[in-house]
């Protein structure tokens, strides 16, 4: 059994909403987000809904390209396996709500890789983590944020008048389910 397995299926069956997948990343999907990643300088890289940590290990091992790398697990469980599992990784057990307050002084590149499952989140999170994404992404010169999806859907809608816009990447079928690659940064008029 896979390091990632258990740790998954118990949060699974904690709380079904807040991981909002029925199996980790899969190792095409992990490397499919962490090329979008280094498409660009990645400069300080944060990771939200870390979970077990399937793409947390992609990101680890391109380390040393990043300026900073964290990671944002909201349960306390998972936050610890994490640490466990990567020695001197950042991680903070908050909600990703809460990015914005974490960053300090924001960076002037700055790339967000979220696995959070927008869809199934509670309305109230859903707003108030797309606030904080908004928030920071008005104070780094080059912002990113690089998210998944399952069935080729948005990962959540923003309107025409948003300063950030969806940009779709690439189709993973080795994925179960199949998952996109999605890119929301600044649109530029």
């Amino acid at each position: 059994m896979t390091p990632t397995i258990l740790p998954f299926w118990r949060a699974m069956l904690a709380d079904p909403r807040r991981i909002g997948a029925i199996a980790p990343a899969s190792r095409s999907l992990c490397n499919a987000v962490v090329d979008e990643l280094m498409s660009s300088r990645p400069g300080h890289v944060i990771e939200l809904g870390a979970g077990t940590g399937a793409i947390t290990r992609a990101l680890f091992g391109q380390r040393a390209h990043f300026d900073s790398l964290a990671v944002i697990e909201r349960s306390p469980h998972l936050a610890q396996v994490l640490s466990h599992r990567f020695p001197g990784l950042t991680v903070h057990p908050v909600c990703a709500s809460r990015l914005d307050t974490l960053v300090g002084e924001p960076p002037e590149t700055l790339s967000v890789v979220s696995s959070l499952p927008f869809r199934s989140l509670p309305r109230d999170d859903h707003r108030r983590i797309e606030q904080a994404i908004l928030r920071l992404s008005r104070h780094s010169r080059t912002f990113r944020f690089i998210q998944y999806s399952y069935l080729g859907r948005l990962p959540f809608p923003v309107d025409s008048t948003h300063p950030l816009q969806w940009t779709r990447r690439r189709t993973v079928l080795g994925n179960l389910p199949p998952a996109t690659v999605w890119v929301l940064a600044p649109h530029h008029r």
